[in-house]
């Protein structure tokens, strides 16, 4: 009896397991199909420069909209920053993908010096169901992300 009921419980974590992993699947061909659109992005910067400071900063934005829907937005920003006679370079990345004006996916990249840090978060019906952050702060990372993606939505939608 013990077996069968350690069988059982091993399938249903192994069933639980590849919903989500098929769900993953399915939110990376959306992502793919999206990057490979012919929709024509729509792009604009910011450049902001404080000499007192010893800062430079550069964002650049992307918006891929399709009729009334938001289906990727990317924010990316390069920033100097002179300290001490040295210069420290900065620049993030953060992709918002979007189906039927929901997040799916976004993505993460930070690289400073040589280091570079990527994350990946993964959003169903406006929860988050994976992320390869792996931190006690990643959910409410998380919860974040989808509040800003509503702001995204929401000034979209407004145009």
């Amino acid at each position: 009896m013990k077996k069968i009921s350690l069988l059982l419980f091993l399938f249903f974590i192994s069933q639980a397991n590849a919903q989500d992993s098929l769900k993953i699947r399915q939110i990376d061909s959306l992502v793919n199909i999206i990057n490979h659109s012919s929709i024509k992005p729509q792009y604009d910067s910011v450049i902001q420069n404080y000499p007192d400071l010893g800062l430079k900063m550069r964002t650049d934005l992307t918006a891929i909209i399709d009729g009334p829907q938001l289906k990727k937005y990317v924010n990316k920003l390069s920033s100097e920053r002179k300290e001490n006679g040295v210069i420290m370079r900065l620049n993030s990345s953060n992709k918002f993908y979007f189906d039927d004006n929901k997040l799916i996916k976004v993505e993460e990249t930070v690289k400073q010096g040589e280091e570079e840090l990527q994350y990946y978060w993964y959003f169903s019906n406006n929860k988050a169901i994976y992320n390869t952050m792996q931190s006690d702060k990643s959910a409410e990372r998380a919860a974040l992300l989808l509040t800003v993606a509503d702001g995204f939505l929401k000034a979209i939608n407004k145009q």
